[in-house]
């Protein structure tokens, strides 16, 4: 029951970074629009490469998000895999725990740029900007976007430790049959 509810959370922030997905595709037209107004109207912009880079940069960081649970971030299974399943079940506990501390540290450093970035030394409310032509408050939100993209992590991590910790059994049980396999190998060689 438990391992449904974290399979559909990690669904919704897959289906999500589909549909985020089609950002890429308005940030090839909007590029598009930049080289025909440069090149064939000799009349540049001055917010497409600014507003590109915020937009590529939020894409990038919710991909995190989504290849994370969809399980798809690379990892080395040539590794794990001359371990028993017992081992393999304990390094795979670790490298969560590991993944929960840095997630942590993450969200702490993201914390302390966010604040910065929205709060003035003088302590009043004042965002970031670009600093360009602009002066686009880009900075600001890409920094308290990073900060809702390490928390939804850092709750990512948390649910895929509770469904390892539920799947002990499912790893007892495949322990149990590569013992009886190695003891019939074992017979059908003597």
């Amino acid at each position: 029951m438990k391992n449904n509810v974290i399979v559909k959370i990690d669904s919704i922030f897959i289906r999500l970074g589909n549909w985020l997905s089609i950002i890429f595709f308005c940030v090839v037209v909007i590029s598009f629009f930049e080289v025909v107004m440069r090149y064939v109207f000799d009349s540049p912009t001055t917010w497409v490469h600014e507003t590109t880079t915020f937009i590529i940069s939020l894409s990038l960081l919710y991909g995190g998000v989504a290849c994370y649970a969809d399980n798809k971030h690379i990892r080395m299974e040539f590794i794990k895999q001359i371990f028993s399943n017992k081992i393999q079940w304990y390094m795979e506990l670790l490298v969560e725990i590991f993944m929960l501390i840095f997630i942590l540290m993450l969200t702490y450093g993201a914390f302390c740029s966010a604040r910065d970035a929205f709060i003035s030394p003088f302590g009043t409310f004042k965002m970031q900007t670009s600093g360009t032509v602009l002066d686009t408050p880009f900075p600001a939100l890409n920094k308290g976007f990073f900060l809702l993209t390490c928390v939804a992590m850092l709750i990512l991590c948390m649910l895929h430790i509770t469904r390892h910790i539920l799947t002990k059994n499912e790893m007892a049980v495949r322990c149990e049959d590569d013992e009886q396999s190695l003891l019939k190998q074992g017979g059908n060689n003597a």
